[in-house]
């Protein structure tokens, strides 16, 4: 099968396209011929050194969405079903086929293409957590999104609203319109120093809950603005733990993107609360260029690729 793989960690240069040996599916597993793969900062810090326990040669690609071609035992999905779900962390996304757990896989949402449902997958399943799980949203609380037009958390301004919560959001300024239409009832530009005290202005008691998709500077700002015994949740683990203050819990987390998650995501977008914002979809033989997009762009939403029609 044609993949997308590296030989050894590097970065995104080292991006090859071939072909590997088609996966065949143990017990509780699926192989599905992907359609559409998601791409995302995961992958990027996979291919600088990968995970532990990742061997070579590597294929990036966190989230897929595709059509069910085989089953190992015990499995309650048929081929020839339509589904997405999650490789993550280890990868296999990039390529025609993919061996994928079962209880990471789900039917996909009907309103959605292929290319659509792989680009929901980790974004909105992580932002999903993290209000949900972690953050313990509810209707008639405030949160601050934090890098609210990015893949992550444009889908946290909208499951956030879709909860009944006020969404106050912080992006380029460029960007700002795109988050309102999302939801967020006020933007604020990150590259002003003066913005955490701009929202403290627009919620003196401070938010109840920080949902941080930032990270660095950015996220060590966004803490001073949750009120005392407020929440926070983190989804940039390699920054280290956050240094909590005033009775504030939180805890940098990796989503486990699970069916059970991908249910309620659907759920979501059938209730059209939910949808991808997909910045480019690229073709799989530009593999290379959507990794490098992911490493270096500003544009609002996920990056996604087309492997098959």
């Amino acid at each position: 099968m044609r993949v997308a793989f590296v030989e050894e960690f590097g970065g995104v240069d080292s991006i090859l396209m071939g072909e590997l040996p088609a996966p065949v599916p143990a017990a509780g597993q699926a192989v599905v011929s992907v359609y559409g793969a998601g791409v995302g900062p995961w992958d990027v810090g996979m291919l600088g050194g990968g995970f532990p326990g990742t061997s070579l040669p590597y294929v990036p690609g966190q989230e897929v969405a595709g059509i069910v071609e085989a089953v190992g035992e015990g499995i309650d999905l048929a081929p020839g079903a339509r589904v997405y779900g999650t490789l993550f962390p280890t990868g296999g996304g990039l390529a025609e086929s993919a061996a994928v757990d079962a209880d990471r896989l789900a039917p996909m949402p009907e309103k959605l293409d292929f290319v659509e449902a792989a680009g929901l997958v980790v974004a909105a399943g992580t932002a999903h957590e993290g209000l949900v799980d972690r953050g313990g949203l509810q209707q008639g609380q405030t949160v601050l999104v934090t890098a609210a037009s990015g893949g992550v958390g444009t889908s946290a301004v909208q499951i956030a609203a879709a909860l009944g919560a006020r969404v106050l959001g912080v992006a380029r300024e460029a960007n700002h319109d795109f988050v309102r239409s999302l939801g967020a009832s006020e933007v604020f530009d990150y590259r002003d120093a003066d913005w955490p005290r701009q929202v403290r202005a627009a919620v003196p008691d401070g938010v109840d809950l920080l949902m941080d998709c930032a990270g660095g500077q950015t996220r060590d700002a966004a803490i001073g603005t949750v009120r005392d015994g407020g929440r926070a949740s983190f989804i940039v683990i390699q920054d280290g733990p956050p240094q909590l203050e005033r009775g504030i819990t939180g805890e940098s987390f990796a989503a486990r993107v699970d069916r059970a998650r991908l249910e309620a995501l659907t759920r979501l977008v059938d209730a059209g609360s939910l949808r991808p914002v997909l910045a480019h979809v690229v073709p799989f033989d530009q593999a290379r260029e959507a990794l490098a997009q992911v490493a270096g762009r500003h544009a609002p939403g996920k990056i996604a690729v087309q492997i098959a029609q």
